[in-house]
C-alpha cells in the first residue's frame, strides 16, 4: 500500500517503534537555564525574551503528595518532602519504554505561566533599571525607538510627536490630579480607541478587562517607575514573549496620548498597544483585525468564531445556541460584533445600537415564554442605548433574578435571542480557562515527503478535553497565506506496531491557523503536523516561505510528553490509519485500488 501527494510517493511503512529516536533536550542544571532562549545578545539586542524554547524541560513539577508546584531542578518536595516522582514512573498508562524515557516535558498550567515569565524576565529588567539609575537616566528602546519607523510608513504623521511619560498631559481635566498607575479597579469603558484602525485588539482588551486579574498575567510590571522600564506578555505566534518596553509614546501636539488610552491615567492600554506595535514591526501594523486574533494574542487559547450569516452553508441555530450556553457556563470569554450588511446604518441608530462595533456576552438564559433565549450584553464603552419593547418588566425581573451577578454600568442589556440573531454578525468564543494546562513546542514543517517528521508523543492519564492548535509564523502580520496546515493524531500500542487502531483525527487547513478540540480516552498519542504546500516544488517564493510554526496543546489534565523526530513513515502510518477510518469504498481503475481522501483540501490518493 502507498500514499500519493503532490505527486511524490512516501516510502512503505513499517513498525512504529523500529525507529531511531533523536530526542534532543538540555542536559545542564545551573542558573542559566531559568533563562530560556531569548534574543538579548550582542548580534541581536530585541530585549524580547521567548518565554518558551523548542525541546525545553518544564520549570516547574507538581508533588503527587500535596499538589504543590517545585522548581524543575529540585529532587524532593519543599512543602511536604516527598521524593520526586520521573513521569515515566507514574501510575498511568506506559507506551513504549523508550518513549516514555523521554517524556520529561510537562504541561503547564496556564494560570502559572505569568509567575514563570516574571521570574525569568526579572534579571533582564532589574539590569536595565540599575544601569539606568548608575548613569542617571530614563530607558530609550533602541530596537523600538522614538521615531518615524516605529510609527509606520502610512503614519509618518507630523502632528504626532513622541513624550515621556512624564511630559503626557492628562486626556480630561478629571485627571489633573491623579497619578500615573499600571491600572488601577480596570474597567472596560475605561478603553478609548485613539487615530489607530486597532478597534480588533481594544475589543479584545475590553474582554480581558472583564477580569481585572487577566490582566496581572499580561503586565508583568505591576508599578510605573522613573527609568520608564516595563514588561508585557503577547503570545506571538503561539509562544509566550515578554516585550521589553520605555516610556515614550506617541502622542498629539496638545500633549495627549494620540493612540488608544485608559481613563484615569492607567497605562495599561499604551502598554499593551505598544507591546503589539513592537512585535509587529511598528503602530502603522496593527490596522484591520479580528477580535480572535485580539484574544489568541492576550490568553495564548485558540478561539471558535461562529459566522451568523454565512453565504455559503445553512447554520444551525439550536447548535449555536447551545454553543453559547456551555461558553457561558464554562465562564468563556465571549464576544461580539455589529457588522450584518443586510441591516443599514439607521436601523442601528434607531435600535441604539452601534454598528460595527465589538460587544460582550454576559450570560444567556432561557424563560419558560415564546422564544424565551434572551443574552445579557455589554458595550464596552458604554454608549449603546439598546431597548427591547418584547421585553417585559416582568420579564427582565425574571431575568435579573437568575444572574445574580449583574454588574452596575452602563451599556449593559438584555436582548432576545431573534433581535441577536438579526442584528449580530459573528460570535467569537476563547478556550481560555485558567486551571487549564498547555504544552507549546516551537517545529518545522518539513521540505519534503521524505523528511524526518516532528513528532509529538504524549500520555493521556484520564479522559480529558484536549484543544490542539497549529500557528504558522507569519513574517509579516497582515500576510495572507493559503498554504496548507495539516495534523494527524493517532494513539499509538505498547506492543503492537500499528498506529490508529482506536483513535483516529486528521484535521487540514488554508491557512495561517489550524485547530481542533475534542475529548481524547485515556492512552498513549502521536501528532504529526505537516504541510503538503511546503514540500518542494519549483515555485521559488514556496521555497523561500519560512516554514516555521507552532504546536500548542491545551488540555484539562496535566499531560507528559516528548518531541521527537521521526522517519516520514510514520507519518504515511498514521495518513494510512486515517484513510482507513474516514473512506467508505475503494475505487477500481485498470485493476488498481484506490483510495480518494475527501478531509483534507488537498487531492490524496491511496493505492493498494
Amino acid at each position: 500500500m502507498g500514499i500519493f501527494a503532490s505527486q511524490d510517493r512516501l516510502r512503505r511503512p513499517f513498525s512504529a517503534f523500529e525507529r531511531k529516536r533523536n530526542f534532543q533536550r538540555c542536559s545542564t542544571d545551573n542558573s542559566n537555564s531559568l533563562y530560556p532562549e531569548h534574543r538579548m545578545n550582542a548580534q541581536n539586542n530585541s530585549n524580547m525574551v521567548k518565554t518558551q524554547s523548542t525541546f525545553r524541560s518544564a520549570a516547574l513539577w507538581c508533588c503527587d503528595l500535596c499538589l504543590s508546584e517545585n522548581q524543575h531542578s529540585l529532587q524532593h518536595c519543599i512543602f511536604c518532602g516527598k521524593e520526586r516522582v520521573k513521569p515515566n514512573k507514574r501510575d498511568h498508562y506506559s507506551p513504549h519504554a523508550r518513549i516514555m524515557s523521554a517524556m520529561e516535558t510537562e504541561s503547564i498550567a496556564v494560570r502559572d505561566h505569568h509567575e514563570m515569565d516574571e521570574f525569568n524576565i526579572e534579571k533582564i529588567s532589574r539590569d536595565v533599571i540599575a544601569y539606568c539609575q548608575r548613569h542617571n537616566m530614563a530607558f530609550v528602546d533602541d530596537q523600538f525607538p522614538p521615531s518615524d519607523r516605529s510609527l509606520g510608513i502610512s503614519h509618518n504623521d507630523h502632528t504626532i510627536q513622541w513624550l515621556p511619560l512624564s511630559k503626557i498631559a492628562p486626556s480630561t481635566h478629571l485627571d489633573d490630579y491623579l497619578p500615573w498607575t499600571i491600572y488601577d479597579l480596570p474597567d472596560p469603558s475605561d478603553i478609548h480607541q485613539g487615530k489607530l484602525g486597532d478597534c480588533w485588539l481594544m475589543a479584545a482588551l475590553a474582554l480581558i478587562t472583564e477580569r481585572p486579574q487577566m490582566l496581572q498575567h499580561i503586565l508583568l510590571t505591576k508599578k510605573v517607575n522613573r527609568e520608564g522600564v516595563y514588561v508585557v506578555r503577547i503570545c506571538h505566534n503561539g509562544i509566550w514573549t515578554a516585550v521589553l518596553l520605555d516610556s515614550y509614546f506617541p502622542c498629539t501636539f496638545d500633549s495627549e496620548l494620540a493612540y488608544s488610552r485608559a481613563a484615569h491615567r492607567q497605562l495599561y492600554v499604551s502598554l499593551i498597544e505598544k507591546a503589539c506595535a513592537k512585535l509587529f514591526g511598528s503602530y502603522a501594523s496593527l490596522s484591520e483585525g479580528s477580535m480572535a486574533e485580539g484574544l489568541q494574542l492576550l490568553t495564548g487559547a485558540p478561539c471558535d468564531h461562529i459566522n451568523l450569516h454565512p453565504i455559503d452553508e445553512t447554520l444551525d441555530f439550536d447548535i449555536v445556541w447551545a454553543k453559547l450556553l456551555s461558553a457561558c457556563e464554562s465562564k468563556l470569554l465571549i464576544g461580539i460584533s455589529t457588522s450584518c450588511s443586510e441591516i443599514d446604518q439607521q436601523a442601528y441608530k434607531d435600535a441604539g445600537l452601534n454598528p460595527n462595533h465589538a460587544f460582550t456576552v454576559l450570560a444567556a438564559k432561557t424563560l419558560p415564554v415564546d422564544d424565551g433565549r434572551f443574552l445579557l450584553v455589554r458595550d464596552p464603552h458604554g454608549t449603546s442605548n439598546y431597548s427591547e419593547e418584547s421585553i417585559t418588566p416582568l420579564m427582565r425581573t425574571y431575568l435579573r433574578a437568575m444572574y445574580d451577578q449583574m454588574p452596575n454600568s452602563s451599556g449593559i442589556f438584555w436582548i432576545s435571542w431573534f433581535s441577536f440573531l438579526r442584528f449580530f454578525q459573528s460570535i467569537t468564543i476563547s478556550t481560555y480557562v485558567s486551571t487549564h494546562f498547555d504544552i507549546r513546542e516551537e517545529i518545522q514543517f518539513t521540505r519534503s515527503p521524505i523528511d524526518k517528521v516532528p513528532a509529538y508523543y504524549f500520555v493521556v492519564a484520564k479522559t480529558s478535553l484536549i484543544t490542539v492548535s497549529l500557528i504558522y509564523h507569519r513574517r509579516v502580520r497582515k500576510e495572507k497565506s493559503r498554504h496548507t496546515q495539516s495534523f494527524v493524531i493517532c494513539n499509538i500500542e505498547e506492543d503492537r506496531s500499528d498506529v490508529g487502531t482506536k483513535e483516529v483525527i486528521f484535521l487540514s487547513r488554508r491557512g495561517t491557523f489550524t485547530y481542533w478540540t475534542g475529548t481524547l480516552p485515556p492512552g498513549a498519542y502521536v501528532i504529526i503536523p505537516f504541510s503538503v504546500s511546503l514540500w518542494k516544488t519549483n515555485n521559488i517564493r514556496n521555497n523561500e516561505r519560512t516554514r516555521s510554526c507552532t504546536l500548542a496543546i491545551h488540555s484539562s489534565i496535566r499531560l507528559d510528553g516528548a518531541l521527537l523526530e521521526e522517519p516520514s513513515t510514520l507519518l504515511a502510518d498514521c495518513i494510512i490509519a486515517a484513510v482507513i477510518k474516514y473512506c467508505d469504498k475503494p475505487k477500481y481503475v485498470c485493476s488498481i485500488i484506490f483510495f480518494l481522501f475527501y478531509l483534507c483540501i488537498f487531492l490524496l490518493y491511496l493505492l493498494e
